[in-house]
């Protein structure tokens, strides 16, 4: 067998097009795991029991069961309820909800890295419960978790390619439709899988730089 990527330049435009849909997913999906993720962690860390068990149950169940399967219930649970929504909304804050059950975990370990102290020092300077918490407690956490965070983030990434089942026009459902034409799935996959490793590659390089900026601030 010969490879032959001449039928992939042929469909370069809509490759391009599949990768302007998987940034705007991850981008999107990423903002929520993040902001989404220390709220979680926040209420969990500062709440009672009774007050933070929902959120425990959400992070346990997103957590527990596989990301396919929740964008499978998502995607046709709503559908059998009569409630149609777009494959876009369905993936974006599927991926957005499974990952910041994770992102949650690894803020809740980097809140409790924070001495104590430092709640009671900024409490007797007059700030308030959650100034303190937003000004003092989470910025440090939020920096001390940089690199999982950004190990989930490339994950999430490539875990974007999974939204091809529920029809979501990213690079993956781009190249098997140029494959059901063409019939060369070896270029295409390699092709997409090429450009997968150069984003991640990128994410990378600028979550190193931000990792040693924020071991410097701390």
């Amino acid at each position: 067998m010969k490879l032959n990527f001449v039928p992939v330049l042929s469909y370069f435009d809509s490759l391009l097009a599949g990768l302007w849909w998987t940034i705007l997913l991850a981008v999107s999906a990423g903002i929520i795991s993040v902001f989404g993720g220390i709220l979680i962690a926040t209420i969990i860390n500062y709440t009672s029991r009774i007050v933070s068990a929902p959120l425990r149950f959400f992070v346990w169940l997103f957590m527990g069961t596989p990301l396919l399967l929740q964008l499978w219930l998502f995607y046709h649970g709503w559908a059998q309820l009569d409630i149609l929504l777009p494959a876009m909304f369905i993936g974006i804050f599927g991926l957005g909800f499974h990952y910041a059950s994770y992102n949650a975990d690894v803020y809740r370990a980097a809140l409790e890295t924070i001495s104590h102290g430092q709640y009671e020092a900024a409490r007797s300077l007059g700030f308030g419960h959650l100034r303190t918490l937003f000004l003092i407690i989470i910025p440090q956490a939020m920096y001390r978790s940089i690199p999982q965070l950004g190990n989930n983030l490339i994950i999430m990434v490539k875990d974007t390619a999974i939204l091809s089942i529920i029809g979501i026009s990213e690079m993956v459902l781009a190249a098997q439709y140029a494959i059901s034409v063409t019939y060369r799935p070896f270029e295409f996959y390699i092709t997409v899988a090429l450009i997968f490793y150069a984003i991640n590659l990128i994410l990378e390089s600028l979550l190193n730089h931000y990792e040693k900026k924020s071991l410097i601030k701390l």
